[in-house]
């Protein structure tokens, strides 16, 4: 899936795979660029490290094929912030991937979580609210200065709605997301503590602490 959403961004919005990709210049053989620190006033990336012709492979799926570079298009989008939340993206996507694995082969081993997954997945909790956050930055920002590319210009579809309700909208919002998010913090935490203080369940089971057996919750 993450495949055909690339090509089709590729076909549709190249400017923003190139801002994602650090691609200043248009090359045949792209490398895929895992780190660096775009630099807009010398259109190169400093502090690189790339892995030779892997972009080209994933984009086109052809090692030598060509990708257009942020030089190829009139207007661009902001470079820095669209490489980095990307990069962010991806690498807590693969972060919890790699978590739930781990976690997983401590279950099927029927052994317990030891203290520092236990924190890791405490840590991880928001990991995945900030992988969308990160994404939903590539989206918007990497549009820009389209809203819908090629077609309609952000600047003229600005709406003529005084600033003050738009603030005062966007106050209502983030209230109302703010108070369901501590609602959503403390039901975690209550949860948690409920398993934790449960005496129904033997804690000499080699599982992780709260949780039934397999076999129990294989008859339920």
């Amino acid at each position: 899936m993450g495949d055909l959403h690339g090509l089709n961004t590729l076909k549709h919005q190249p400017q923003k795979i190139a801002a994602m990709e650090g691609l200043w210049h248009t090359e045949t053989g792209a490398p895929l660029v895992l780190f660096a620190w775009p630099n807009a006033e010398t259109q190169s990336n400093d502090f690189a490290i790339e892995i030779p012709k892997l972009a080209s492979l994933i984009l086109t799926h052809d090692l030598n094929g060509e990708v257009q570079g942020l030089s190829a298009f009139e207007k661009t989008p902001p470079v820095k912030p669209v490489f980095f939340a990307f990069r962010l993206m991806v690498g807590l996507g693969f972060l919890m991937l790699l978590v739930a694995f781990i976690g997983v082969s401590f279950l099927l081993r029927r052994k317990a979580y030891p203290k520092w997954l236990l924190m890791t997945l405490v840590a991880m909790t928001f990991a995945g609210t900030i992988a969308t956050l990160a994404g939903w930055y590539v989206t918007e920002i990497g549009r820009q200065p389209w809203l819908v590319t090629g077609v309609l210009m952000v600047k003229d579809a600005v709406t003529t709605i005084p600033p003050a309700h738009i603030g005062l909208s966007l106050t209502l919002y983030a209230l109302i997301y703010i108070a369901l998010l501590i609602a959503y913090v403390h039901t975690l935490f209550r949860m948690a503590n409920n398993a934790i203080n449960d005496q129904s369940v033997d804690e000499t089971t080699p599982m992780v602490t709260g949780l039934q057996p397999i076999e129990e919750i294989s008859h339920v």
